[in-house]
């Protein structure tokens, strides 16, 4: 009699043993189930600078108002060259061949300060403008 039919129960259980072995070899391996992604990191903000949108904004508005004033569009704004200048009246020729009234007061301002108005000169006009379309000017700067 051979070895190992003296025990046959541990035979089979050898048997099944290997057979196991054997069938999780061969058998497809079942994956784990993925874990779910780490979350990608979120793009931390920029730095911004608090007032870059209002100063944008007040550079374009003061090249338009500049480019708007010689045309009249603005009319409490005007850009020309004088033709008249006596006391508090003022007279400017604009670009497209349109003349002017302009009123000065104790409080208009003349930049550069201590400036001469002159016939000649290039003025750049800040006020308000009356029913007429005369203008009292607030600020005149001379431009050269």
């Amino acid at each position: 009699m051979r070895h190992w039919d003296r025990y046959p129960s541990m035979n089979s259980r050898l048997v099944a043993a290997v057979a196991s072995v054997l069938f999780l070899a061969t058998a497809p391996a079942y994956a784990q189930t993925a874990p779910p992604p780490s979350p990608s990191p979120s793009p931390s903000a920029l730095p911004t600078l608090p007032d870059v949108d209002r100063v944008v904004e007040g550079i374009v508005q003061k090249i338009a108002g500049d480019a708007a004033a010689g045309f009249g569009v603005d009319p409490n704004h005007v850009r020309g060259t004088v033709t008249f200048f006596k006391q508090f009246n003022l007279q400017i020729h604009m670009p497209l061949g349109e003349y002017r009234d302009i009123h000065l007061h104790q409080g208009t301002i003349i930049n550069p300060r201590g400036a001469t108005i002159a016939p000649g000169q290039s003025v750049d006009v800040q006020g308000h403008a009356n029913a007429d379309g005369s203008i009292d000017a607030n600020a005149i700067t001379i431009v050269h």
